[in-house]
């Protein structure tokens, strides 16, 4: 595990810390580093409910797209997934926030433009909408994350440069995290997130973690620099801003 990187986790159980970023990707490999103890990634134990998740993800990952926001100096990758079939992907807002021009590349490599056409700072949420390009949204949970879940992760390959899809477990709700150098305007207080302990790479952000009846519980945000572990946003806390800004 890494040592000496100054910006702390909290509310966290005390161990052994490795570094935490935005689970984002840039060309440089930047990342935000943050401490957190760390737990070993478990494996589903329910008889079929691995199998269940891959095929879950068979069936969404051509839906996942790559959202690039080009800036003055640096090009920032992410995930983004539908929402609606207008063309609508939901992202994380650090993805996003500071580009100047975006566009989102689908699974077979199609570039579409895009604009933001929502954005939340302090809930870390973007809507990007695609023009010219529909896809079938993914459903959506309206029950909270528990404790020992079987989820799945899906990514765009394009953003990550790893497989798009980690079978993992639920093993923390209610977790707060401290970003101590994010960019200006961008959320630094995490509270609220779904603990996954797998291994998530940069490129990940806006990812949806689908539970085994294939339905968004969560959002992907944070991961770790180092080993294991990574933060979902709970879908549930920013359900009603999603359904505000699809309402029309």
């Amino acid at each position: 595990m890494a040592a000496g990187v100054a910006v702390i986790a909290i509310g966290l159980a005390a161990g052994a810390a490795a570094g935490l970023s935005l689970a984002r990707r840039t060309p440089d490999g930047h990342h935000v580093a943050r401490n957190l103890a760390l737990a070993p990634t478990p494996t589903p134990t329910a008889a079929g409910t691995g199998t269940a998740l891959q095929e879950i993800a068979g069936q969404d990952l051509p839906e996942i797209v790559t959202v690039v926001a080009v800036g003055t100096a640096s090009e920032e990758l992410g995930t983004g997934w539908p929402v609606d079939s207008r063309g609508d992907f939901i992202t994380n807002d650090h993805v996003v926030s500071q580009g100047l021009s975006f566009h989102v590349v689908t699974s077979s490599g199609a570039e579409y433009p895009a604009r933001v056409v929502n954005s939340d700072p302090q809930l870390d949420l973007a809507e990007v909408q695609a023009e010219g390009l529909t896809e079938s949204p993914l459903p959506l949970d309206t029950a909270s994350a528990s404790m020992g879940q079987a989820v799945v992760v899906l990514a765009s390959q394009g953003a990550t440069g790893h497989p798009p899809v980690t079978v993992s477990l639920v093993d923390g709700l209610n977790q707060r995290a401290t970003v101590g150098d994010a960019e200006p305007g961008q959320l630094t207080n995490y509270i609220d997130l779904i603990r996954i302990p797998a291994h998530i790479f940069p490129g990940n952000s806006g990812g949806p973690v689908l539970t085994a009846q294939g339905q968004v519980v969560g959002i992907m945000t944070l991961a770790a620099k180092f080993g294991v572990g990574a933060f979902a946003i709970p879908l549930l806390e920013v359900l009603p801003v999603i359904r505000q800004w699809t309402a029309g």
